[in-house]
């Protein structure tokens, strides 16, 4: 059981009692099963707790409530660790013993409403589907359908999206569909970093050009810093929208400083592709580590036909900037000193040291020396190969291995180009030394920008909220996008046999494999991304040292850190937007 299903569980079981304590005559706190679960919930979510917390969580009497905690302290339930060098403050926290009760009851509460819906037969049958995922799977989603509302005199809806694959079905579906609010002429799909410039400069007008821009999970932290995109957190309580449908980590990763954000358009996860039927003939084992990578493509790295060991993000700028953050992430490493746990990081509270580079480290020049020796196996071309070449590389037969997003993975089972369909392995990221198979999640949202007047908003929320309907995103799941960040979508039957890697993904969502700390949406995320695409591509050309290339990077990320972010001057902005 993994700690985001074991939240969900206690969302649910807690949601489950509130009826009753707020509407049977007679009924009383449970202080007990009050304090159990906000501990567990806040240790699942890395939170510190004090005793006073905690017994205002308890809803007895605060002096009942201290009583009945001390009382579990001395019997061991509870432990407490020391806050302060004096010893005189604590943090409370649970016992491995309460841990360990509390989830064989999760466990055995997750059971009886398995059977209760039929999803299992049998509590033994629990551990095989996840709660909030597998039990949506006995209904297949219905067909697509178009939404009910037409907005009277409504002006055409514009769009920003990434120029890729998928915003490019996206597209062509609403058109074909929505005739009427928008044709393909109120799309700009632009490239990555011209999707970025393009963001900052719409939100820099007095009114929005666009009514819906799409935006990559690392940048949420700093647009919604800096005033730029408008939260969401009303519109989604008054629309249908489930958020437990949506994959917690990604649905989290658009959350800041107490609002909603976006509503996830597709999740992704940056894997490792392998040529499965090229392995099998030579004897080779599947690669798990950074060693077995090189010494596979090595082994099937043939130049002379036009083939080589592997592809992967080495051109300049935000391509060799991802690679860099993404492996310093399988040597169990982060750019900055933020917690690498399971569960999503809150990076609206980081604190200060916490918001430390860590880049001039002994993982960043294990990651160095990883891309160095790729470089010997890699096409002529590597240095400037960003995400469209290396799959390309790999789509056309000319590479044993490619990293590759998960997105872009249906193309090897679905282009009329594919020459390697049937014939790849889908595969966790390799780590390094002493490292962890740490698959990053990426994906983008789809947010309102926060000058768009409140009338336009309003529907543009509503487009966003049909483009991320389990309807939709179903329709581009069985149309051979398998990036749907909805559970209900990856349980769908007719969703999972669409591709093989829709079960590759869910699984490691299930398991708990997937982060999001490698690329974090801090404010400064696209300052550090640009400083290591210049500092990391110039070592792997030769031009400095590691050592000298990693220095230079860490002193002006620090630099960057440690510069207060005054937030914009937007008082007219934020009076249209009414939630500022």
């Amino acid at each position: 059981m993994t700690e985001y299903e074991l939240l969900r569980i206690i969302d649910f079981l807690e949601r489950l009692r509130l009826p009753f304590d707020d509407g049977v005559p007679g009924a009383r706190p449970d202080g007990s099963f009050n304090m159990i679960f906000y501990l567990m919930r806040c240790h699942l979510k890395g939170q510190r707790v004090i005793k006073s917390s905690l017994a205002s969580a308890s809803g007895l009497p605060y002096v009942t409530a201290m009583r009945h905690i001390n009382q579990l302290i001395d019997d061991g339930t509870f432990e407490v660790e020391s806050r302060t060098e004096t010893g005189r403050s604590f943090y409370v926290v649970p016992s491995p013993g309460l841990i360990d009760a509390f989830v064989e009851y999760a466990r055995r509460a997750k059971a009886t409403i398995g059977q209760t819906l039929g999803s299992i037969e049998s509590g033994s049958e629990a551990d095989d589907y996840y709660f909030g995922g597998s039990n949506f799977s006995g209904s297949v989603i219905p067909p697509l359908s178009l939404l009910e509302r037409k907005a009277e005199g409504a002006h055409d809806l514009r769009f920003l999206f990434r120029d890729d694959n998928y915003f490019e079905a996206l597209r062509n579906t609403w058109t074909d569909l929505r005739a009427t609010i928008a044709s393909t002429r109120n799309f700009d799909l632009v490239d990555m970093p011209t999707l970025y410039e393009r963001i900052v400069e719409n939100a820099r007008r007095d009114v929005s050009e666009y009514d819906v821009i799409c935006v990559n999970m690392p940048w949420a932290g700093s647009l919604a810093e800096a005033g730029y995109v408008r939260p969401i957190t009303d519109l989604v309580a008054e629309s249908r929208i489930q958020p437990l449908d949506f994959s917690p980590i990604v649905w989290d990763a658009g959350f800041w400083k107490g609002e909603q954000y976006g509503l996830p358009i597709y999740s992704t996860m940056e894997i490792l592709l392998a040529r499965r039927d090229l392995f099998d003939e030579a004897g080779l084992a599947l690669p798990r580590t950074f060693d077995q990578v090189i010494e596979a493509a090595r082994r099937l790295h043939a130049p002379d036909r036009d083939f080589y060991g592997i592809a992967w993000n080495c051109a300049a700028g935000m391509p060799i900037a991802n690679t860099f953050l993404i492996l310093l992430g399988c040597c169990n490493s982060s750019v900055l000193n933020i917690p690498r746990r399971r569960m999503h990081t809150p990076l609206d509270t980081l604190s200060q040291d916490q918001r430390v580079a860590r880049v001039n480290t002994d993982q960043g020049l294990e990651v160095l020396d990883f891309m160095h020796r790729m470089v010997e196996v890699s096409p002529p071309d590597v240095l400037e190969m960003d995400w469209d070449r290396r799959v390309e590389t790999f789509l056309k037969g000319r590479s044993a291995l490619a990293y590759s997003w998960s997105m872009h993975a249906a193309l090897m089972e679905y282009d009329v180009a594919s020459r390697v369909r049937r014939r790849v392995a889908y595969l966790p990221q390799p780590k390094g030394r002493a490292g962890l198979h740490a698959t990053p999640v990426g994906g983008f949202f789809l947010m309102v920008p926060s000058n768009l007047p409140d009338e336009r908003a309003k529907l543009a929320f509503e487009a966003i909220a049909w483009m991320a309907s389990p309807q939709a995103m179903k329709e581009h799941v069985t149309n051979g996008f398998p990036v749907a960040p909805r559970f209900s979508v990856a349980a769908d039957p007719e969703a999972a046999a669409s591709s093989p890697i829709v079960g590759f993904v869910d699984q490691l969502v299930r398991n708990g494999q997937v982060y999001t700390w490698q690329r974090p949406a801090v404010p400064e995320y696209h300052d550090i991304e640009t400083i290591l695409g210049a500092e990391v591509h110039r070592a792997i050309r030769g031009e400095v040292s590691d050592k000298e290339a990693l220095g230079r990077a860490q002193r002006r990320i620090e630099a960057v850190m440690a510069q207060a972010r005054p937030m914009p001057d937007l008082p007219a902005r934020a009076a249209r937007s009414g939630t500022r």
